[in-house]
């Protein structure tokens, strides 16, 4: 009972901090929509059929914050069903949808056969239950921007001191489909995992979910393949470019070696070294309290993001600027000030991969 007691008091302080900060209201009243009915709806164009893997590709271009690529969604026939559901949040444009049947028979979707309802394309298809399938969609175009991430979604296009590229994606409350075709519904995630490709100029690090498989160079471009085994939500899929440098450690957990890395803007590395110290000792916390860190085979990641901070599955993003605290606040109202003792956002986004993308 004792250590019920404690994870209880754990979670419910967790929960009061969560309520108080990262889920604060936006200035201005969002209305709910239709497009809003639609991604949030889990009817008759999404239930008969499940999601097995992603494998996104995408390049990046720095000149006028455009994006372009293809979404390769591998998907399960679960019982009969008719009408497939794609969501792309406009101003993305749809190019085209080839519909793979048994993963062998191409089927180019013609566009007069594709409804488009807002964020949502319909299209019509004939597949077998229990059928492993593919869809291949094409797209390109300006991505929504984030006012205010993370609470507020979309691409985010900064620049680090010395004046390189600094990219990244919030999207958790906007969905995945702000910046990639997907079947944007949180109780679907690929059961066998994703990948990301991308591309972006070659002075530049490119770093996702997962473990780097694969890294190209040509025609001053650099592409970037990271995988992940694990399933992940689509919100938690994501890319994070910059002028990074990396430092790693492998932590003896409780289910072997976990390897502990680090990306970070060069210009803060010698500040970042110091200040994630505080990951070790968290990892070390958290398995006593809650087991095995959930995903021994992906990594853990914390990266240097452009902004505060998001549970992205085992590339957690770090924003609170190297300051204990939350950005150097003081939140627990005790007199010893406990904290200002530790990091707010390693802690606070770390323990999500437990309480979250593991859940």
């Amino acid at each position: 009972m004792r250590l019920l007691a404690k994870i209880v008091l754990i979670l419910n302080s967790s929960f009061l901090i969560f309520n108080g900060i990262e889920a604060q209201p936006l200035k201005q009243v969002q209305k709910f929509t239709h497009a809003d009915t639609l991604r949030g709806t889990y009817g008759a164009s999404r239930d008969w059929w499940d999601v097995q893997r992603y494998d996104l590709n995408v390049k990046f271009n720095f000149e006028d914050s455009t994006i372009s690529g293809f979404s390769h969604i591998m998907f399960k026939v679960l019982k009969k069903g008719t009408i497939i559901q794609i969501d792309l949040q406009e101003p993305m444009i749809l190019d085209e949808i080839i519909l793979i049947k048994d993963s062998n028979e191409p089927i180019p979707v013609k566009v007069e056969d594709v409804k488009k309802d807002g964020n949502a394309y319909f299209f019509s298809s004939n597949l077998k239950v229990n059928s492993i399938n593919d869809i291949m969609v094409y797209y390109h175009g300006k991505p929504t921007i984030a006012k205010r991430p993370p609470w507020d979604g979309g691409l985010i296009w900064k620049r680090s001191k010395d004046g390189s590229p600094f990219v990244s994606v919030a999207c958790q409350g906007l969905g995945a489909s702000v910046w990639y075709p997907c079947k944007d519904h949180q109780i679907d995630e690929p059961d066998k995992g994703a990948s990301i490709t991308f591309s972006f100029p070659d002075s530049l690090t490119g770093v996702a979910n997962g473990r780097k498989i694969k890294e190209e160079k040509a025609n001053g471009l650099k592409t970037v393949t990271w995988e992940v085994t694990s399933p992940i939500n689509s919100y938690n899929l994501v890319p994070y470019i910059g002028k990074y440098a990396h430092f790693s450690e492998v932590y003896k957990g409780e289910n072997g070696n976990l390897d502990m890395d680090y990306w970070v803007l060069e210009e803060n590395l010698e500040k970042a070294k110091k200040q994630f110290a505080d990951a070790p000792k968290m990892m070390k916390a958290f398995e006593h309290w809650f087991g095995p860190f959930p995903f021994y085979q992906d990594g853990y990641k914390l990266v240097e993001a452009p902004h505060l901070g998001m549970e992205h599955q085992s590339a957690i993003a770090y924003g609170n600027k190297y300051q204990n605290g939350y950005l150097g606040r003081d939140l627990s109202g005790s007199k010893n000030k406990w904290g200002l003792k530790w990091d707010f956002i390693i802690i606070h986004e770390s323990g999500h991969e437990w309480f979250a993308n593991n859940i």
